[in-house]
């Protein structure tokens, strides 16, 4: 079972919590109940809550940070899930550039996603409150409705068994959150916001439960290139809880996420061949 931990643990790792209170900042160490806690329990990622702790970094051009791929036709439901995943990362992203239309091309991309891996029923009756909500222009409450549809559709998938499906959902938007805030840094760098990206057992986490697949998902170019990467992406990012992570590292995990991404988003979900070694 998924459990939530504490803000202050939670901001601690990116794509795995809530922004701090007004109280706290990024560089609070964690309490001994929170490490023990995270130690134990892993968290899915929420795009939500890691572009709103980004966004505490410094100022951020989120309509630069996307595609906004619209692109719903894809070949297996590994390309779809993982579709779906970075499809609802650029919905969020939509929603903090106060985007509306590239909102409703997400959502459109997204119902039409998830029709086709058989939940569409968990958000056919939400889309018209998305565009009245953006319409009205309640972008903050929109943040809580994509976040909660996002649940909703996982706990729709893992309610019908599918978990290898929802796994795959969740590891695109992680796998785009991780992109857009690593270009972000990339391009607008400082040492505090880089500790951001400090996840280890994170990657640990997506590692294990990848490799647990089936041998055909797991085979599925979209995700034997994922798996390829996990520890060049490891050695970029574990350079020690606290510790700043270079800008080079920064670089190179930006260069192996984008490809990545645009090779899920075109179809192929390949890439392997042309990233080159880890740093």
């Amino acid at each position: 079972m998924v459990h939530r931990l504490s803000a202050l643990a939670l901001c601690a790792v990116l794509l795995c919590g809530s922004p701090p209170p007004a109280s706290a900042t990024l560089a609070q160490p964690l309490s001994e109940l929170e490490k023990q806690a995270f130690g134990e329990n892993y968290l899915l990622p929420s795009p939500a809550e890691v572009f709103l702790a980004l966004e505490k970094a410094g100022p951020v051009d989120w309509t630069a940070m996307a595609s906004f791929n619209p692109r719903y036709d894809y070949a297996d439901n590994a390309l779809r899930a993982l579709n779906l995943g970075i499809r609802a990362a650029d919905g969020f992203l939509a929603i903090q550039a106060r985007n509306h239309d590239k909102l409703g091309k997400m959502i459109s991309a997204i119902m039409t996603l998830a029709e086709e891996l058989l939940v569409a029923e968990t958000i056919l009756n939400k889309g018209k409150s998305f565009e009245d909500l953006a319409r009205n222009g309640q972008w903050e409450e929109l943040h809580g409705q994509l976040d909660a549809l996002r649940d909703d559709v996982l706990h729709e998938m893992e309610r019908m068994g599918d978990k290898d499906t929802a796994l795959l959902v969740s590891t695109g938007g992680w796998l785009e959150g991780l992109r857009a805030t690593a270009k972000t840094l990339e391009e607008h760098y400082s040492e505090r916001a880089s500790t951001l990206l400090y996840q280890p057992k994170l990657l640990r986490y997506f590692r294990a439960r990848l490799n647990a697949l089936p041998p055909q998902t797991r085979n599925a170019p979209a995700v034997a290139a994922i798996l390829g990467q996990l520890d060049a992406m490891e050695a970029c990012l574990n350079v020690g809880y606290r510790m700043p992570i270079p800008q080079e590292n920064i670089r190179r995990l930006a260069a192996i996420s984008e490809l990545l991404v645009s090779s899920i988003e075109s179809g192929a979900g390949g890439g392997n061949s042309t990233l080159g070694g880890s740093s």
